[in-house]
């Protein structure tokens, strides 16, 4: 399994002045990149950036005031030993316990229902021959409806207009 440690970084507030870019954006953009090639260079890869609410009071006396701070974040992978966590927690007493036997246990006397049978009881024999000589009740006559309700069923085929 791999595990990763994460790192969070506030994202820049203001852009440098840096010889041969022009414009904000461009000077942000460069300090975002500086910003992210220092963390590459101790191994943290970029995951993403998100802007999270924060509660501040921004003096002695005035109220709490929510606002929103940008951070960028990190994340490397750690590279897990051998061991497990607890391993120094755990001794190692496999040579201090001798092999015993198990002890056989016979069950006391069980009752005889308790017991699983020996033998499956025959399968009965299924006939389909009922299906053929039922006899099943003849449909309910149906109730005239209204001539405009889209449930009205003709009385007979010839009224059908789907059948001319």
């Amino acid at each position: 399994m791999q595990t990763f440690e994460y790192k969070v970084v506030p994202a820049p507030n203001r852009s440098k002045r840096i010889k041969g870019v022009k414009g904000t954006a461009g000077r942000f953009a460069a300090v975002l990149t500086e910003t992210m090639n220092e963390q590459a260079a101790e191994g943290w890869e970029y995951l993403r950036s998100d802007s999270l609410p924060v509660e501040e009071k921004p003096g002695l006396l005035k109220s709490r005031v929510e606002t929103y701070q940008t951070v960028l974040v990190f994340r490397r992978t750690v590279v897990a030993d051998e061991t497990t966590a607890m391993a120094g927690y755990i001794e190692d007493q496999t040579d201090m316990v001798e092999a015993e036997p198990d002890p056989v246990v016979e069950p006391a006397h069980t009752p005889e229902s308790a017991q699983e049978p020996t033998e499956l009881p025959a399968e009965p024999a299924v006939s389909s021959d009922w299906a053929e000589t039922t006899e099943y009740p003849a449909d309910p006559p149906m109730t005239s409806q209204a001539e405009d309700s889209p449930f009205a069923q003709p009385e007979n085929a010839a009224d059908d207009p789907a059948t001319r």
